[in-house]
C-alpha cells in the first residue's frame, strides 16, 4: 500500500521546529507471549497489562510496555460507525501496522478542541490558563507509514453512542481521558442540553439529546481504599482492601462501555499497605510487595467482571500504561 501523503501545515521554512514527541515501541516477544494468551481468555485479555506493569516494576526496559498491540480488537465492523448523512468510515486494513510510524506536525486540522472553548476542564489541566507559554503540544498526531488513521468525528460518535453509557474507571489519567472527551463532543450538543452531574466518586456528563451519557468514576485502585473520597485522596499512608471491590462495582453494572485503569498511585513505595480482612479500622494492616498486591486486586477486579459483565452486552477496556509517563526516553 502506498504511503499516505505528507500532512499539510501552515508552517515556513524558517520556522524552528516545534517539539517533537518519542516514537511509539513495537512488539516483543514477550509482548506477543501474553498477547497470544489474552485471545485465548476474554479476562486475561483485560489482565495482560497487570503482567506488563509486573515486569517494569521489575526492572525490565520500559520499551516492554509500549509493545503491546491490540490489533485484533481494533478493527470491528466499519458499518456499525457508519451513520445516515456522513461519509462511510474507512479503517485501516488489518494489516497494516500502526505501531510503525511516526508523529507529524499539523496545524491545519489540529487542535481538536481548544482549553478556553471548553468549560468542562478542571483547573488543573488548563495548562494555557496556569500559564504554559506554548501550545505546540495539541499540533502532534501520529501518522501510521503505512495507511492513515480516521480523524475522530464527534456527530459519528454521539450517534454510535446514542442511548448508551460509557464509563471511565480510575485514577486522574483517566478523568483527563474523560475530560478530553467530554470537550471533543461538546460542540456538537446543543445549548442547555448538556450538562454534568456529580454524585460522590461518580461524575455524569449527559448528551440529552442523543439520551447517552459519558462517565467517570473515581477509583484509583479499583479496590476499595482509604483514598477513595474524589477531592480528598492526598493521604500520606495510602491504605487498599484488595478483595472488597462491590462498594465500586455496584456503580459499573448496566454500563455499555467500561474503560478501567489504575497506575500511578502503585508507584510511590515498593511495598503496599493492606488493610487485614475483617478488619474494623484501616490501622490494621499488612504491609506486602507491591506486585503481590496488584495481583490481589486483578483478580477481585477480573473475577467480578466474569460473574456480573455480560459481554453480549457490555465492552470491557483496560488502559495500559503510558511508556514515557515516567520516562522520557525509550
Amino acid at each position: 500500500m502506498a504511503k499516505p501523503p505528507p500532512p499539510t501545515a501552515t508552517t515556513s521554512p524558517s520556522d524552528p521546529p516545534p517539539p517533537k514527541p518519542r516514537p511509539l515501541g513495537l512488539l516483543s516477544s514477550s509482548a506477543r507471549s501474553l498477547l497470544a494468551a489474552a485471545r485465548r481468555s476474554p479476562v486475561t485479555t483485560l489482565v495482560v497489562a497487570f503482567f506488563l506493569l509486573a515486569l517494569f516494576m521489575y526492572g525490565e526496559d520500559v520499551r516492554t510496555i509500549a509493545e503491546l498491540s491490540i490489533d485484533d480488537y481494533l478493527y470491528p465492523d466499519a458499518d456499525l460507525y457508519n451513520v445516515s448523512g456522513l461519509p462511510p468510515l474507512v479503517l485501516p486494513p488489518p494489516t497494516c501496522d500502526l505501531s510503525d510510524g511516526r508523529w507529524v506536525f499539523d496545524n491545519v486540522s489540529l487542535p481538536a478542541y481548544r482549553e478556553k472553548e471548553c468549560t468542562f476542564l478542571t483547573k488543573q489541566v488548563t495548562c494555557l490558563a496556569n500559564g504554559r507559554p506554548d501550545d505546540t503540544w495539541q499540533y502532534w498526531k501520529w501518522q501510521p507509514n503505512h495507511c492513515s488513521l480516521p480523524t475522530f468525528d464527534a456527530r459519528r460518535f454521539m450517534e454510535t453512542m446514542r442511548g448508551k453509557r460509557l464509563m471511565f474507571v480510575g485514577d486522574s489519567l483517566n478523568r483527563n481521558q474523560w475530560e478530553s472527551l467530554v470537550c471533543l463532543v461538546q460542540p456538537i450538543l446543543s445549548k442547555g442540553r448538556k450538562k454534568i452531574v456529580k454524585r460522590g466518586s461518580l461524575t455524569i456528563f449527559h448528551a440529552k439529546e442523543y439520551r447517552a451519557t459519558l462517565e467517570f468514576y473515581w477509583a484509583p485502585f479499583l479496590v476499595e481504599s482509604n483514598s477513595d473520597n474524589p477531592k480528598i485522596h492526598s493521604i500520606e499512608h495510602r491504605i487498599i482492601r484488595p478483595e472488597r471491590i462491590e462498594g465500586h462495582a455496584k456503580y459499573w453494572k448496566d454500563v455499555d462501555y467500561l474503560v478501567f485503569n489504575t497506575y500511578i498511585w502503585w508507584m510511590n513505595t515498593a511495598d503496599m499497605k493492606v488493610r487485614r480482612p475483617n478488619s474494623r479500622y484501616w490501622s490494621q494492616h499488612d504491609e506486602v510487595p507491591r506486585i503481590e498486591a496488584y495481583g490481589r486486586v486483578f483478580k477481585t477486579w477480573s473475577e467480578w467482571l466474569n460473574n456480573n459483565i455480560d459481554p453480549a452486552r457490555t465492552s470491557v477496556f483496560f488502559m495500559t500504561i503510558s511508556p514515557l509517563h515516567i520516562r522520557a526516553k525509550v
